[in-house]
Parts: C-alpha cells; sequence; structure tokens
C-alpha cells in the first residue's frame, strides 16, 4: 500500500518513500567557471531550490525569485585575531612533537559542519525567514545544492581538530568519514535532487598510476569514491566568454546516465530533469 502523506505535508513538498527519487549531480570545475550561476537552471527545470552555501556565492544569484529559490549561508569558521595571536606563538615556540600532541585548540569555536547538518535537518531561508522542514521530508519538487564540497570539506576538518596545526592520521580518517557520511545521506536518503559543487585538483590514480583531475577534498582516498552515489558527474568549463558543460573529459572520472556522453554541452539542469521525468512514464 502506497504511504499516504498529510495534505500540509504535501503542500510544503514532502516526499512519500514511494517516489522514484530525483537525480543527483556532481558538478566539477574550477573557480570561475560557472558552477554555481548554472544552479538557476533549476528553476527553469521546473523545481523549486534550496542552495546551502558554505562559501560565498550568493550574490550570482541574487536577481533569482526569492520565492523559489532559496538560500542558507553557512559561514567558515573565522578565528578571532588573539586566537591567531595564541596559535602562531605556539607554533613558533613549540617542538613538531610537541605540537603534534596539543589537544583542543579553540574547538568549541568551529562548529560549522553541526550547522550545516542542522541547516538541513529544518532549512531556513535566509533571503525571507521562512522554514522549510527537513531535506529527508521533501519530494522531488525540490532541489538541494549544496555549494561547495570545499567549504564542507574544511568544516568536517575543523569538527575534529579545531585550530590545531598539525593533524594526526587518526584526524583525518575521523574528518574523512563523517564527511562522506553526510554526502552518501543526501544521495541515497533523500528524495528531492541533489547537486553538490566542487573544485577540481590534479591527483595521482592509484589505480592506473596516471594524472587525474579529482574533486577537492580531504585526502586522496575520499574523492575518487565520491562519485559513486551520483547519477551524474559533470565537468564544469569556461571556454572563454561562455560555460560548458562535459561528460567527455578524458582526463575526469566523470558519469552519463542522463546526459549523453559529449562534451561542449549547455550548462543547464533541464534536459537532466526532462530525461529523468521521461522515466516516470516508462
Amino acid at each position: 500500500m502506497a504511504l499516504e502523506l498529510p495534505s500540509d505535508l504535501i503542500a510544503r513538498g514532502a516526499a512519500s518513500k514511494d517516489d522514484f527519487p530525483g537525480c543527483n549531480v556532481f558538478l566539477l570545475g574550477g573557480s570561475g567557471s560557472g558552477k554555481t550561476h548554472s544552479i538557476r537552471t533549476l528553476l527553469t527545470a521546473g523545481l523549486e531550490v534550496f542552495v546551502l552555501f558554505t562559501e560565498p556565492g550568493m550574490e550570482v544569484l541574487a536577481d533569482t525569485d526569492p520565492d523559489q529559490l532559496h538560500w542558507s549561508y553557512i559561514r567558515p569558521a573565522s578565528p578571532s585575531f588573539s586566537d591567531m595571536i595564541d596559535s602562531a606563538k605556539k607554533i613558533n615556540t613549540l617542538d613538531f612533537k610537541t605540537l603534534s600532541n596539543l589537544g583542543d585548540l579553540k574547538k568549541s569555536k568551529y562548529t560549522n559542519f553541526i550547522d550545516i547538518l542542522v541547516a538541513l535537518d529544518n532549512f531556513k531561508c535566509q533571503r525571507t525567514g521562512k522554514e522549510y522542514g527537513s531535506v529527508e521530508d521533501w519530494g522531488t519538487n525540490r532541489a538541494i545544492v549544496l555549494d561547495s564540497l570545499s567549504g564542507l570539506s574544511i568544516a568536517a576538518m575543523n569538527l575534529v581538530v579545531g585550530s590545531k596545526p598539525v593533524k594526526s592520521q587518526a584526524d583525518w580518517g575521523v574528518a574523512m568519514d563523517n564527511l562522506e557520511r553526510l554526502i552518501l545521506k543526501l544521495c541515497v536518503d533523500t528524495q528531492a535532487f541533489f547537486v553538490l559543487t566542487a573544485h577540481l585538483e590534479r591527483e595521482t590514480d592509484e589505480i592506473t598510476g596516471g594524472s587525474m583531475l579529482m574533486p577537492s577534498t580531504l585526502g586522496r582516498k575520499l574523492s575518487p569514491k565520491l562519485s559513486r552515489f551520483f547519477s551524474d558527474v559533470i565537468h564544469v568549463e569556461r571556454k572563454v566568454d561562455r560555460f560548458t558543460w562535459s561528460t567527455a573529459t578524458s582526463n575526469v572520472d566523470l558519469k552519463a546516465r542522463n546526459l549523453p556522453i559529449k562534451s561542449d554541452l549547455q550548462p543547464s539542469f533541464a534536459p537532466i530533469v526532462k530525461k529523468w521525468k521521461e522515466g516516470q512514464k516508462s
């Protein structure tokens, strides 16, 4: 029997667990390649859009309808100058072993990752002040965008170490695990469309030994695993004065389920949403 939801939840975009989930899309590109700008095409595709910024970028979408595109900005942790001076003095006067054994350095001030989880559990739009409940209750008429993985990665590490200058292998492991769990949650346990943006950095592929452009995140082990649960992984490029998408760039690990394997694609989510809707009718 299909799960029936109260009419007030349906009006707010709540998901039925019988719904076919929306697509998960991973946008990879350098700074200024149009990742954030392309978010507006989710609106033209007919979705209500929610953007969780982990770095400044709201001005790119400032001209959109605040009743259709909502955002929340989780500001990166920024220690005071006095905290930075205290940390710098320790770095300047202590040996490496002592620095490695330092305990909590203002760790309680680095709660960005927790703030991100709170925002996802009850999204409050900073444009209108309205609350929209938990992302995991939304339906396929909505899209949640996390912009970007770089800020999320910093928040995940800061949660573990605060401002400690020397990170142990265990610190890296805990931060990477926590970050992977969140991305997995958004990919497999939500019905809404999910978009994650990421910057690129050059890494060595441990399988082939070749040089690859991979999502910039914590450690070399995590980056190759992140694309597993995304339906489409797209390389976003700027070619002189225009933005393009590619699912065929040779040195980037890409995936195309709702787009053709092709370069020089229009930077738009509309074809992805259209292909997804066609799949609902079959």
